[in-house]
Parts: structure tokens; sequence; C-alpha cells
């Protein structure tokens, strides 16, 4: 997709309306907003948190931008394929579901993990995907057997360096033009390890000293769209050696700060609670402050929400409890 200049007035328009709406290049950076000093435990020590709103792209989910990428990366590879067949806790699938049409497949399959949340199923089965369960671990590798099937595709989102280039050169990139270039610490989720490991990419480019922190599961701990270091193994970009920052985060912590930027006016799902606890816990953590601090004497610390709370809404009164709804 050629780059084109931002569509200021937002207004598409002819046969390829949708195309351009789904396309980063064509329109206004997500926005980036600084969380309240309620919030912030760090005020004090000029800490300034941002949450980057991945959730307001136009398929409401951050995998919408590697699905878009990996269809571009492989549109020279679509003849004669009928179906795309991809591993998913859900957001990539149904990204995939929507985008391909873009391209001439209506067909998608989607293996998901068998505790997949019910927004989720309802999600995927309103984009049209034909959904199959697959063990948690498990899934990655019968995926990839089908997509070698005659008419069959696996784009395969853990190992596709499509899915690092999408976050180089649209979440990362715009992070660092909207901090004019004065990023400290980018956060997110370790769940194909794709937005850290492009976001180490294009920063390594701008020679900074950006920190990126990767935020795994605690054991015996789920949150959609993320994984525990067991099941990090199964993923084969090389996110061990490139992401030496990681700390871990539980389910509870996960939904209990979600709850937390909703309530402030941030409509941030699990997966982004989940980050902001991980980001917060990096901060805690670190022995030296001053050396994550900009020329300007300040730490500005981003972190990412993948999606918003809509599609897990029944999992916050199992997994809270009464007292954390009580909060202000």
């Amino acid at each position: 997709m050629r780059k084109r200049r931002p569509n200021s007035t937002n207004f598409f328009v002819g046969p390829d309306a949708i195309r351009k709406l789904l396309d980063p290049d064509c329109n206004p950076p997500l926005p980036l907003v600084e969380l309240p000093e309620r919030l912030n435990p760090f005020t004090a020590y000029r800490v300034r948190l941002f949450a980057k709103l991945m959730y307001l792209l136009p398929l409401l989910n951050l995998k919408s931008l590697p699905a878009l990428n990996m269809m571009l990366n492989a549109s020279r590879k679509l003849k004669g394929v009928h179906t795309i067949v991809e591993n998913s806790s859900g957001n990539t699938a149904f990204s995939l579901a929507i985008v391909a049409r873009l391209f001439g497949i209506r067909s998608v399959r989607a293996l998901v993990p068998q505790d997949i949340a019910q927004g989720k199923l309802e999600m995927l089965r309103l984009s049209g995907a034909e959904i199959s369960f697959a063990k948690n671990i498990g899934g990655i590798a019968l995926a990839r057997r089908i997509g070698k099937r005659r008419g069959f595709i696996n784009l395969d989102q853990y190992a596709n360096r499509a899915n690092l280039a999408a976050h180089a050169k649209w979440t990362a990139k715009q992070v660092w033009e909207q901090t004019d270039g004065k990023l400290s610490v980018f956060c997110a989720g370790l769940g194909t390890t794709g937005t850290a490991l492009g976001a180490i990419q294009f920063f390594k480019k701008q020679s900074s000293e950006v920190r990126v922190v990767g935020v795994y599961c605690l054991p015996d701990n789920a949150i959609p769209g993320v994984r525990s270091m067991e099941a990090l193994e199964e993923i084969s970009f090389p996110w061990k050696s490139k992401v030496p920052h990681r700390v871990g985060v539980s389910t509870k912590e996960s939904f209990r700060k979600s709850l937390a930027l909703c309530r402030a006016g941030l409509m941030a799902g699990p997966s982004s609670g989940f980050a902001l606890a991980g980001l917060l816990k990096f901060i805690e953590q670190h022995a030296d402050l001053d050396q994550l601090r900009n020329r300007d004497g300040q730490i500005l610390a981003c972190f990412v929400c993948p999606d918003s709370p809509f599609p897990y809404l029944d999992k916050y009164s199992t997994i809270l409890d009464p007292p954390d709804f009580d909060m202000k």
C-alpha cells in the first residue's frame, strides 16, 4: 500500500474507501493520552505515564495492524488461495476475517483457545470467521500444518516478520513522533511479541535510549492476547535475546488496572491494564530512575492499549472482588 498523506478530514470516498480507512498512513495518529496523577504513583519523581489508544483503530484492536501488513506482504502469494487459517486469541483472526475480504478472500478459519471469552467468540461470528477450538499450546503448529494444504495459507503471526514491521512503521513511529523523540520507556504485553520487537526495531534506528519492556503473564494466570513464559516458548521470534526488560503480571492486577483506566475515561481492556501494571512494576523495580530521564529531565513512559473492555465484560465480575468495584 503506497504511503499517503494523513486524511485530515476523515472523509473516505470511492471504491477503495474502506481500504484507505484501515490504512494508518491515510489517517492522523492515534491518541497518546497522559494519565491523571491519581493513576500515576510516580508523579513526584517527574515520571509521566501515557496510554497509546490502539483500540481506537477502525477495527477496534491493535492486531488489525499486523493483520493488514501480513495481507499486504502476502498479496502476491494469494493466487489459488481460498482460506486463511490462523491460530489466535481472537483479535488477529477477527481482523483477518475483515481485511481478507479486501484482498478477495472470504474464508478465514480461526483456531482459538478453549477458554476464549464469550465476547470474542461473538466478534468472530460477527466477522464471518469459521471457528475451531485448539489447545492453548499446540494451535500454532496445527495452523501451520493446515496452511500447507492446497488452497489454504497460514500467515503465521507468530513467525511472520510483517507482524514486527507493522509495529515498527506504525505503532512505535507514532509514539516517537508524538513525544518529539523524548520517549523514555515503551511497554507492551508479550503475546506474539510483535509489538515489543517491532518497537525495538524502530527505536534502534533512532539511536535512542528508549527501554522497551515486555510484560508476560504470571504462571496459573490468564489474560486475553498475552502469554506466560511457558507459552512464549512456542513463539519463533527472538524475544529472549531482544527483549531483556521483562516483568510478570497477574490476572487480577490486569483487570483492576483496566477498571481504573475505564473509570478515568479511557475504555481500555484487560490487556491494557496488563501493560500498565507491567510498566508500573518496571519503574518501581528500576534501581536508578535517573538512567531513564530524557533531555528534559523527565521520564516519559508509554504503555500500549490493545483493545477495549467490551469483549470481556462478563469476566470483570468473576475475576475481581466486590471491593474492587467500590474504588473511586
